[in-house]
């Protein structure tokens, strides 16, 4: 492999960037995110699934939050559709305890009183796949991967020069537009993409509950990256991401919920890296700083009524040892600073390291330690071990992991009192968490059909809380989760595409005894993609989310088809439509909060 090869490749520990394979190179998938290194799936211990480009591109997704909803193990919360608060849950952890990556970048917003990320504003368009890894993460990737990470990498350009655009346009007046541009020139590549949407949109207050205002939705995303190999051992990277929308949303869900209530976020992510190779590709270095900032505004009746943003700078070392076939590792050393503007600020170091083991052909071992030091709430210290094991012969994989995670108080958190108390809390411990799960995965008919089975457990302790009754946070919740996962897959024809998900949980408040809000016992999602012919693509989607209770009663469960097809005119041009909640299900994510009837959109799509 060349030293240039291998510059591009450790990239991707680093960015989250699976690099392309050569042809050669592609029977087994590659991920990134398990190890933050280049690991053929079967390798991983962990339960991982992935989301590419074709499929959302295929599936026609026009916001990420229902690209991640297909995924195994995930729940969404979303406070009304076009642009309406999104969550992402996994494996019944809370909407906090998820960590959100765009391209190495956290995103996750420090202003936010959990320093949760809002999914709403994320546009597809530009994303070249998703990695959802599940489970307690902390080891690599830090404070808040309790319940997993999500790992957002968007495209890079990979011909010498190549274009795309779209254009859709549907139900509730609504237009979705975009394009990109990219290219190699010598040892330099590019890529830059600008998307928007605008739509009348629903009420966000369900409109069966007599609301009928309407409340709109814009956004504009611009992104872009530059890439240039110095010299044959050094490359240098950067990337830029900006998001700017406007919300308009109700002041509450259910009867009477309707009010003239705006939200304004601009989203900001930039970050740069160098990429040394050194010792014949034996020692891969990378350095990356980067910085995020959510900044929101919200108006009630024209007059602001809440303003807030949020910060986080870091700076991170990566080194990949590889000296030998049968073992690799990698070490690293990070600092970041969270803080919300004007108020309050709060640093972290970390040093972190993983050794993973081939000891036997099919055979992969991986541990790994971190200690953070949190400038309020002390050091912790977190494990994590994995092992899988492929049998070759039948097309088996074996996995199990086991794995600790932790939360470090929010700066909000760690400042915030009310209702009569002196003062904040500053002596919050870090939420901590210990989760196992063993699953197996099993080929069929020769490769063309995959069963995975996997089956979790996590306790979490020192859950923080706001107490009305002292009137800060306090270290009060503990939950206990356990479940099973089936994800299967399967193409029995070349002119078929069959995927589908099934989870059962259960998400357990320890002082109540109760399953948690807002987390239902089962959700499953079926996707079917067919060919008819060469140019003509036609598919559909379901969706099922079992009773939840919310705070205030019962979410019913609901059962959602989509329709989809696309016809391929030739190389450079696609016509594609799609019909949205075809049954016309009426049906809430979160109690008194409505979504769209039936509805449909067409679009055209460019490329050269």
């Amino acid at each position: 492999m060349s030293l240039l090869k291998k510059i591009l490749l450790s990239t991707a520990p680093v960015w989250g960037i699976a690099q392309p394979v050569l042809a050669a190179e592609q029977a087994p998938e590659i991920v990134v995110t398990a190890t933050r290194t280049e690991i053929a799936a079967s390798q991983v211990g962990s339960s991982i699934s992935v989301l590419t480009a074709e499929e959302i591109e295929e599936r026609q997704y026009s916001f990420t939050v229902d690209a991640i909803r297909s995924l195994p193990g995930v729940i969404i919360n979303q406070n009304g559709p076009f642009g309406g608060s999104a969550s992402v849950r996994i494996r019944g952890a809370s909407s906090d305890q998820t960590l959100v990556l765009v391209d190495g970048v956290i995103v996750n917003d420090p202003a936010s009183p959990g320093a949760g990320f809002n999914f709403a504003n994320l546009d597809p368009n530009d994303i070249e796949r998703i990695e959802l890894l599940r489970g307690p993460q902390s080891t690599l990737y830090g404070s808040q991967a309790i319940g997993g990470v999500v790992n957002i990498i968007t495209k890079r350009a990979e011909e010498p020069f190549a274009y795309s655009a779209f254009a859709e346009a549907g139900s509730f007046d609504t237009l979705r537009s975009g394009g990109s541009v990219s290219g190699k020139l010598n040892d330099t590549d590019y890529r830059f993409s600008l998307s928007g949407i605008r739509t009348n949109g629903i009420s966000k207050a369900d409109e069966n509950d007599g609301n009928t205002e309407e409340d709109g939705y814009k956004n504009y995303t611009f992104s872009g990256n530059v890439g240039s190999n110095l010299t044959e051992i050094l490359r240098a990277e950067g990337g830029i991401r900006y998001s700017d929308s406007r919300n308009e949303f109700d002041a509450r869900g259910g009867v009477g919920g309707d009010g003239d209530r705006v939200g304004y976020t601009r989203e900001f992510q930039a970050n740069a890296s160098l990429h040394l190779s050194t010792f014949s590709g034996q020692l891969e270095n990378s350095v990356t700083g980067s910085y995020s900032l959510t900044d929101r505004d919200n108006e009630s009746d024209g007059a602001r009524s809440f303003s807030a943003t949020g910060e986080r700078t870091s700076l991170e070392y990566l080194g990949t040892i590889t000296t030998s076939d049968i073992w690799n590792a990698i070490v690293g050393l990070k600092t970041e600073d969270t803080e919300i503007r004007g108020t309050s600020s709060i640093r972290m170091d970390s040093v972190f390291g993983q050794v993973q083991l081939l000891p036997l052909e099919g055979l992969s071992l991986i541990g790994g330690v971190r200690y953070d030091d949190h400038e309020s709430a002390g050091g912790v210290t977190t494990f994590r071990f994995t092992s899988a094991y492929e049998l070759v012969e039948t097309g088996t994989v074996f996995r199990g992991s086991w794995g600790e995670g932790f939360k470090s108080p929010t700066p909000f958190q760690l400042t915030f009192f009310c209702c009569g108390a002196t003062g904040p809390n500053t002596n919050l411990k870090p939420e901590e968490s210990r989760g196992w799960d063993l699953g197996v995965e099993q080929d069929f008919l020769n490769g063309k059909a995959d069963v995975q089975v996997n089956y979790f457990q996590q306790d979490i302790e020192n859950q923080i809380n706001f107490s009305f009754p002292v009137g800060r946070y306090l270290n009060i919740d503990q939950v206990e989760t356990e479940g099973w996962e089936f994800i299967a897959s399967a193409r029995p024809a070349d002119w078929i595409d069959l995927s589908a998900n099934f989870t059962h949980q259960s998400a357990i408040d320890v002082s109540t005894g109760s399953q948690l809000v807002r987390t239902p016992a089962n959700i499953a999602t079926l996707n079917v993609t067919t060919h008819p012919t060469e140019a003509l693509a036609v598919g559909g989607s379901v969706t099922w989310n079992d009773d939840e209770t919310d705070s205030a009663g019962l979410v019913q469960d609901w059962f959602r088809v989509d329709l989809r097809s696309s016809y391929q005119l030739n190389d450079q041009v696609e016509l594609f439509g799609r019909v949205e909640n075809l049954l016309d299900e009426q049906y809430q994510d979160i109690l008194g909060f409505g979504t769209p009837g039936v509805s449909g959109f067409f679009g055209i799509r460019v490329k050269g």
